[in-house]
């Protein structure tokens, strides 16, 4: 079969100007040199350069550390209480700061004031009082 390109310089559909491919083990005898090269200038430039490319073009550091981060990355972000609380003692605070009006918008000593006073109104007979610094 004779290989012939077309009129604009391409190889016609179904032919190629490599017949016999790639050599077997070429991609990774340049990929195992790259990273070699790429691990020496690293150690030599590594951080430096990281730091000019942040400062000078922050955009392409930040796509390229975005390459490095997987598709998959879940993310997962916990507020950590005090040691007394427990799941169930943060949902009691979660069932009282949406029972409250406007709960978002006050102070905790409002809030903690305004759970005690209803909760008083009701007839509970001896409540703890906690400081406000103490909410």
């Amino acid at each position: 079969m004779e290989l012939t390109k077309t009129h604009n310089g391409q190889w016609k559909p179904g032919q190629s100007g490599n017949p016999s491919g790639r050599p077997v083990g070429a991609r990774q005898s340049f990929s195992g040199a790259f990273l070699h090269d790429l691990a020496e200038v690293w150690v030599e430039h590594g951080k430096a350069s990281m730091l000019h490319t942040a400062k000078t073009s922050p955009q392409t550091f930040f796509a390229i550390a975005s390459k490095l981060i997987p598709r998959d990355v879940e993310l997962t972000i916990r507020q950590h209480y005090s040691a007394e609380l427990d799941p169930a003692d943060l949902e009691i605070l979660r069932a009282i700061k949406s029972a409250i009006p406007d709960a978002g918008d006050r102070q905790p000593g409002e809030v903690l004031q305004f759970t005690l006073d209803a909760i008083r109104a009701h007839g509970a007979s001896k409540l703890p009082v906690m400081c406000q610094h103490e909410v």
